[in-house]
């Protein structure tokens, strides 16, 4: 990339007068930088290792010395801001195929997708730049419908609401075995909740002539079931007489909670989310609010469960499971 384009793209100064004109990759990494590169500085202690891996340029916002006059010092208002125009002017020229996704999609499509002309998005784009940087012509990119993502892709496809036809032959609240297309998956550990979002997805691999490998789901990040007995001790799979759910994103909740409380209507559920987001929900012996993990401990070891969904928290929670039992926090 130019030089004047850097500088067009990203409304940056130009803060001294190099001998470069041009960079090969934009990083963000000073380990990572290569001979040609533009550095972007997040942290201008990392300067002085990217420049003597041979940044021809660096960004950075804020200030900083000049240290070296024959490369190119570029500052901008916020870095952000600069490397998502960077980036959407590189992508334009790659001919992507960007699909907007809600999360539990995204969450399908990392775990089943088995086609190397796709990539599914998942990290912050900082964090994911670099992959996006150097995707191939043609490509086809799951991204989740969040705002650091707006405007990234000059055009975007979403997945559309008809899905293929799953027949259920047998359920849990967590574990279905059903007939997808001309296949039969047996015991997988992929919650009904999932599956209407799987047909949709299913549908549109099919249509793309993208390759979908369904089957269980392993480090899912959403609705989460860890078994427990009644002193909250981890136990295998499908033993223990309770259940933790994990859902770190809220806005999945009312969901999940519709859903539970409709295929387990004999069992005591409770609900906790964190006390911010206690609106969100009815206000009744059932729903309750956190401050910290502690209150979440306290309350699972007082009030009685079957199933306790606990919303904005992942199962890392349980590393912090305390012995001293304490007060609830109700509505």
């Amino acid at each position: 990339m130019r030089l004047e384009n850097v500088l067009s793209l990203t409304g940056g100064e130009l803060m001294n007068a190099p001998d470069v004109t041009q960079f090969e990759q934009i990083v963000l990494q000073p380990t990572k930088v290569k001979r040609g590169d533009l550095f972007v500085a997040y942290d201008t202690r990392d300067i002085p290792q990217a420049v003597a891996n041979g940044a021809y340029a660096v960004m950075y916002d804020g200030e900083t010395d000049v240290s070296d006059g024959e490369i190119a010092w570029i500052r901008v208002d916020r870095l952000d801001s600069a490397l998502l125009r960077l980036l959407r002017f590189h992508l334009l020229e790659k001919s992507l195929h960007a699909v907007a996704c809600d999360r539990i999609t995204i969450a399908l499509a990392a775990q089943m997708f088995k086609d190397d002309r796709v990539y599914v998005l998942q990290k912050s784009l900082q964090e994911e730049l670099h992959r996006l940087w150097e995707l191939p012509q043609g490509h086809w990119v799951f991204f989740p419908k969040e705002p650091q993502y707006d405007g990234l892709f000059a055009e975007t496809a979403s997945i559309p609401p008809n899905g293929e036809r799953i027949q259920i032959l047998e359920q849990t609240l967590f574990e279905t075995s059903f007939i997808l297309g001309d296949a039969y998956y047996e015991r997988q550990m992929l919650s009904p909740f999932f599956l209407p979002y799987l047909a949709r997805l299913s549908a549109f691999a099919k249509h793309q002539d993208l390759r979908l490998a369904v089957g269980s789901m392993h480090n899912a990040s959403h609705f989460v079931p860890v078994f427990v007995n009644d002193d909250l001790k981890v136990k295998t799979f499908g033993q223990g007489g309770r259940v933790l759910i994990f859902e770190e994103d809220i806005s999945l909740m009312l969901g999940e909670i519709d859903f539970i409380a409709s295929e387990a209507k004999w069992a005591k559920i409770i609900y906790l989310v964190p006390h911010e987001h206690r609106e969100l929900l009815p206000k009744n012996d059932s729903f309750l609010s956190y401050r910290s993990k502690q209150d979440i401990i306290d309350i699972l070891k007082t009030v009685p469960f079957h199933f306790a969904l606990i919303g904005g928290q992942d199962r890392r929670l349980l590393d912090t499971m305390a012995s001293k039992p304490g007060p609830t926090t109700l509505f």
